[in-house]
């Protein structure tokens, strides 16, 4: 698999780049990290382990309440869309990788 890397270079006032960072790193980080955790808690987890996947629909139904609690209220909408895109990435990959982990295990145990 080819990696990219994209770097860029944010021009923008000191107090636009602050508040982009208090965005990200006080509201979003912590979103991410919550849905994470309740994907991880939700009851249906291991069936996806199982099958090597989850609906990506959840992560979106996880994140609804999320965006009227008092953490994490006031983002940009497109704040939300890439925490449940960040989340989903994450999982699917997991995913991916404990299932080729269990198709091994298996071949070694045959």
């Amino acid at each position: 698999m080819s990696q990219i890397t994209i770097q860029c270079r944010l021009v923008a006032s000191e107090s636009s780049r602050h508040q982009l960072w208090k965005l990200m790193a006080e509201l979003n980080t912590p979103l991410i990290n919550e849905l994470l955790h309740q994907v991880n808690q939700h009851l249906e987890f291991e069936s996806w382990r199982q099958k090597g996947k989850h609906p990506t629909r959840v992560v979106k139904e996880l994140c609804e309440p999320l965006k009227t609690d008092p953490r994490f209220i006031g983002q940009p909408g497109r704040f939300y869309t890439s925490a449940i895109a960040t989340v989903n990435y994450i999982y699917k990959s997991w995913f991916a990788l404990m299932k080729r982990s269990q198709f091994q295990l298996e071949g070694k145990n045959r």
